[in-house]
């Protein structure tokens, strides 16, 4: 949910698209009817059959303007009836107590019929500096607040818990889930090993939030495969995901030349300050990431040099190269979708259609493109490869379900 409406110069003149990008930019006239043409959007993904609709959390941003996405998806409950919903997701520690959480995914999983994935994030640099986090403590907080929002949702209450950030004497949530034990839960990360064995160890999805997709992409699914194994269950393609941005148009001369603008509104304007390197940037600082010096060791050794900032990107064939956006005929984006399926075997993808100040139109175009000429085949190649691969799948699904 980007803003569409900044200056032509923008990037020559503001430092950042994030946390001290001035508000004074905002023009409620323009925007009047901006969250409705997403949230329009969205419902169309519904009617194309697409599996989940996702949502996230931002803050003081042109990037993403979804600073509550629980709002986002209480609009989505009246106006949708089979597509999950997947807030991915709130950020704990921006919240005082994280049953505030629990109680409002609860009324989402009642209102969608039991249609909510529950996603938590420990937010990024930005967040921390925009909400004065310590981020020193934030990740403490975090597996904190996720341990009480699980036991809240399972486990009669009331009940004391004594936690280290969170002390209640009594933990009561009404409502309760419509899923039991509770919603799926789905966590994003960005290499950190720390967060993959914290969702292995509490049997939850982990999802890959680079921009960039290739050989870092089929390492880090081997990372979290192994790491699952070590916490005694087997890895399958479900339990990961990772997140692309895709534009289909009827040829790839057509599709670069109708995703152009919108793509290079996306990476100059809405990355600067935060996957850009000029200028002040608002994703690293004391403490962040909040990660072990093992995890940003790791995270080094598998970067790959001029391929890891996306926004430093200056044509085409770069952004070709990292495979972060994918640009063409639905012939071309089907293959090259189903090459990084077999390379990584992941069975999850988060698909970006709309970029920066692309024209609803040509997203509708691309949605609808995708869903009638890529994702049938697409679903069918993969759901081949992985039984050949995983041939206890569907008994791995069955047990989860």
């Amino acid at each position: 949910m980007a803003y569409p409406y900044l200056p032509d110069d923008f990037d020559e003149k503001y430092e950042s698209a994030w946390v001290t990008v001035p508000n004074s930019l905002w023009d409620s006239e323009k925007a009047e009817n901006l969250y409705q043409e997403y949230i329009d959007q969205l419902v169309f993904g519904e009617e194309l059959g697409f599996d989940g609709l996702v949502l996230n959390e931002h803050h003081q941003n042109v990037y993403g303007l979804m600073a509550s996405p629980n709002l986002i998806a209480a609009a989505l409950s009246q106006r949708t009836d089979k597509a999950k919903i997947v807030v991915l997701g709130s950020l704990l520690p921006l919240r005082k107590n994280p049953l505030r959480i629990a109680e409002e995914y609860a009324m989402i999983d009642m209102m969608t019929h039991g249609r909510l994935i529950a996603g938590f994030v420990v937010g990024g640099g930005s967040e921390a500096f925009n909400y004065n986090i310590t981020s020193v403590k934030a990740r403490s907080q975090f597996w904190e607040g996720c341990d009480l929002i699980t036991r809240a949702w399972t486990d009669d209450g009331p009940f004391e818990h004594d936690g280290e950030h969170y002390p209640l004497r009594y933990a009561n949530i009404w409502p309760k889930t419509r899923q039991k034990p509770h919603p799926p839960v789905w966590i994003p990360g960005s290499l950190s090993i720390e967060t993959m064995e914290e969702c292995a160890k509490r049997g939850y999805n982990y999802f890959l939030s680079s921009r960039v997709h290739g050989s870092a992409t089929k390492a880090a699914v081997a990372r979290f495969a192994q790491i699952v194994e070590d916490h005694g269950e087997s890895y399958h393609p479900y339990r990961m995901g990772v997140l692309l941005s895709v534009y289909v148009a009827e040829t790839d001369t057509q599709a670069r030349e109708e995703a152009l603008e919108g793509v290079w509104y996306f990476l100059r304007n809405c990355l600067k300050g935060h996957l850009r390197r000029e200028g002040r940037t608002q994703t690293f600082g004391p403490g962040i990431p909040s990660q072990s010096v093992r995890s940003w060791e790791n995270y080094l050794k598998n970067s790959e040099p001029g391929r890891d900032m996306l926004g430093d990107a200056e044509d085409w064939d770069t952004l070709d190269a990292g495979g972060s956006i994918i640009a063409g005929s639905p012939e071309t984006v089907r293959r090259r979708l189903l090459e990084l399926i077999e390379l990584a075997g992941v069975g999850n993808f988060l698909i970006q259609f709309h970029f920066g100040n692309m024209k609803p139109e040509l997203a509708r175009k691309s949605m609808r493109l995708f869903a009638t000429e890529v994702m049938p085949t697409l679903r069918q190649e993969s759901a081949d490869l992985f039984a050949r691969n995983f041939p206890n799948l569907d008994e791995q699904l069955g047990e989860e379900t």
